[in-house]
């Protein structure tokens, strides 16, 4: 009877320190999984891992289905990877799991405006404005495809509204910005004039000079620019007047 109980007090032991040994295994809600799967994903494409960022993405998608930020971000993976028609696909799908979703729409447009079909490229980037109108990014989007089919003055009047909302935009480079990447040298000064005049309407008096003055680098007339009205609110400052006392010289590219 003694061995009995000893052999049933060395059992109850070793079941409580086996007990002791084995982890707990966390199982994490839903939410919370789909959410550190998307933080990884978004560290890979920080990392430039796109293939990987893309299978964290899905792996996300398959705990929270249809979720349009996920689909968005699978896009732009697939658009760095020059993925055109997979990124197309998640990029549509975005947009199906919510209409409003203006980043998607914009990113429908980037990949029409790098296959060179404007058209579609400005249907898609005003529909992204209808969803979220305030976005400077998108407005100078729009302008660069208007500019694109040489419709100039709605160029114009997009680069405005896009310089009001965000006097910086045009410095910035975004992940799919379509500023003017490969313009001829004839459209780029072109493309800094209309900038200079937006500027100068603005009361951005530093702005304008300096894309003036890229405009007449890169040969734009310099007679038609020191007599347009569009500057006339620049015209008495020192910097202007210069600018056409000692025109830059145009730069040979």
């Amino acid at each position: 009877m003694t061995a009995v109980r000893l052999l049933l007090a060395v059992l109850v032991t070793a079941l409580a320190v086996a007990g002791q040994e084995a982890p707990l295994v966390t199982v994490l809600p839903r939410q919370e999984q789909v959410r550190q799967l998307d933080l990884r994903a978004d560290l890979r494409m920080v990392q430039k891992r796109y293939l990987e960022a893309i299978d964290l993405y899905q792996e996300a998608l398959r705990l929270h289905p249809n979720d349009p930020a996920l689909l968005n971000k699978t896009g732009i993976a697939y658009h760095q990877l020059l993925r055109l028609k997979e990124a197309r696909k998640f990029y549509e799908l975005a947009t199906k799991a919510d209409k409003d979703y203006a980043h998607a729409w914009n990113n429908l447009g980037t990949v029409f405006y790098g296959a060179e079909d404007y058209k579609k490229a400005i249907r898609y980037y005003r529909r992204a404005l209808q969803a979220s109108p305030a976005q400077a990014a998108i407005h100078s989007n729009l302008g660069t495809a208007l500019f694109a089919r040489k419709q100039f003055d709605q160029a114009f009047e997009a680069y405005r509204v896009a310089m009001l909302l965000d006097p910086e935009v045009f410095e910035r480079r975004g992940r799919f910005g379509v500023l003017m990447q490969d313009q001829t040298v004839k459209d780029r000064a072109r493309f800094n004039y209309l900038l200079a005049k937006g500027f100068a309407s603005l009361g951005y008096v530093d702005k304008c000079i300096l894309y003036l003055r890229r405009a007449l680098e890169d040969g734009y007339p310099v007679r038609e620019a020191q007599d347009d009205p569009a500057f006339a609110a620049v015209r008495d400052d020192q910097r202007f007047r210069e600018l056409f006392v000692a025109p830059p010289s145009t730069l040979k590219h």
